[in-house]
């Protein structure tokens, strides 16, 4: 068996381990993810514990943190203490309804990576954990795919270089790529068919970009990057959907008709080194994985989602403590979505302390302009432009609408007022 065949093997047998005291918590997370992994639950953290001392095959660890005999922060400095590697260095998604920045700095200082806040969102848990459970389990860092593909060390060496040739008159854009449902398509073809699987899709995006790319790469199992210099973000973005358009019209020798998700960054977006492109791009790979793949996404899921979409558990309610009078806590259905809540319930995406506005995305502004508070949108021209800017350069890429002028006009105003 190869090296990443390997590599597949240990990512798709791996499992969530949820812990929570509630036990509705728990069903109501197990049923938002079984349909993907494989699901282990525990009541609280000595608990959880057990069950990573005693199994090997855990990928994410999603926790509460208010919970008996060993809490939350506490659980997750005891993993990052680990002398085994396997547990030390899980990917770990907080779970609280403590809404506070005080409690998402303690839980980034023990360790945690991610953090999402109750009432949970059904495609943000979603995106995070299928993510990470990608992210975390690459290939190694120097091998090298069969068909010549760079390496994932090679991929990123060449990153740098490029890098440090970017400026502002030619930057530098980036485009994850990742097969989309590869676990299930794992259980269907398993190790040497999904090997082959792969394989088609690297042969297909490497026909498909052809010279734009001055790079290519295989970064994990099912993740491929793409190096594109002097390329800016809307002519990156369209290649995306491109690769995205064109791959799903490439059915595998077998005659399924598969999908990718594309993540994209570019250098003109204020990212201060090669890494932080990196890290935008993989947060906006998630993005276009959260909203159900085959598509290309140039914004962060915190752009769009930050607890839009809220789901019910067959009205399944948490009571109240004893002593508290709050109304009981509403958990979730994945196969209910109702309406958006309100664009003031929306999280402000800037620190509440600072002077400058927070940015609203294109879908909050089309809901305030639904809701008849246009006059609401005066402060955020400038981002609204940015956005506007990038999309328009999309399509006037992809249908030749003469739009060059008003893309321009869009640009000064964006750089005017942000």
């Amino acid at each position: 068996m190869s090296a990443t065949t390997a590599v597949l093997t240990a990512r798709n047998a791996g499992r969530v381990l949820v812990v929570d005291d509630s036990a509705v918590i728990r069903q109501a997370i197990s049923k938002m993810l079984k349909v993907d992994f494989d699901v282990a639950v525990a009541g609280d953290g000595e608990a959880g514990w057990e069950v990573l001392a005693q199994g090997s095959d855990i990928g994410v660890l999603i926790t509460d943190i208010e919970m008996p005999r060993l809490d939350g922060y506490a659980f997750i400095c005891r993993v990052r203490a680990s002398e085994d590697p396997r547990i030390r260095d899980l990917p770990i998604i907080v779970i609280t309804g403590a809404d506070d920045e005080e409690t998402k700095t303690r839980a980034f200082a023990c360790g945690a990576t991610d953090f999402i806040t109750k009432p949970l969102n059904l495609a943000q848990l979603q995106a995070c954990t299928q993510a990470y459970m990608r992210f975390e389990q690459p290939l190694s860092e120097d091998e090298t795919d069969r068909d010549g593909l760079l390496s994932r060390r090679a991929f990123y060496e060449q990153g740098e270089a490029f890098w440090g040739q970017s400026d502002r008159t030619r930057p530098l854009a980036m485009l994850l790529v990742t097969l989309d449902r590869v676990r299930i398509l794992y259980r269907e073809y398993g190790d040497e068919q999904m090997e082959m699987v792969l394989r088609h899709t690297a042969a297909v995006l490497q026909a498909e970009i052809g010279t734009e790319a001055g790079a290519f790469g295989r970064l994990g199992g099912a993740e491929f990057g793409i190096l594109v210099p002097g390329a800016r973000k809307g002519p990156a973005l369209a290649l995306a959907q491109r690769l995205a358009t064109r791959f799903a019209s490439h059915p595998t020798r077998d005659g399924k008709t598969l999908s990718i998700s594309v993540g994209v960054a570019s250098s003109e977006e204020g990212v201060a080194d090669f890494t932080g492109l990196r890290q935008m791009a993989e947060e906006r790979l998630k993005r276009a994985v959260a909203l159900g793949g085959n598509r290309a996404s140039a914004a962060a899921l915190s752009d769009t989602l930050g607890g839009a979409e809220e789901l019910v558990l067959d009205a399944v309610a948490v009571p109240a403590a004893p002593e508290a009078e709050a109304a009981p806590e509403v958990l979730f259905e994945p196969e209910f979505l109702p309406a958006l809540a309100p664009v003031a319930e929306f999280p402000a995406r800037r620190n509440a302390s600072s002077t400058t506005p927070p940015l609203m995305g294109l879908d909050r502004a089309l809901w305030r302009l639904a809701e008849g508070r246009g006059a609401e949108l005066e402060p955020f021209f400038g981002p609204l432009a940015a956005d506007m800017v990038v999309l328009l350069e999309f399509l006037n890429t992809r249908r030749d609408l003469g739009l060059e002028g008003a893309i321009a006009a869009l640009r000064a105003l964006a750089q005017g007022e942000t």
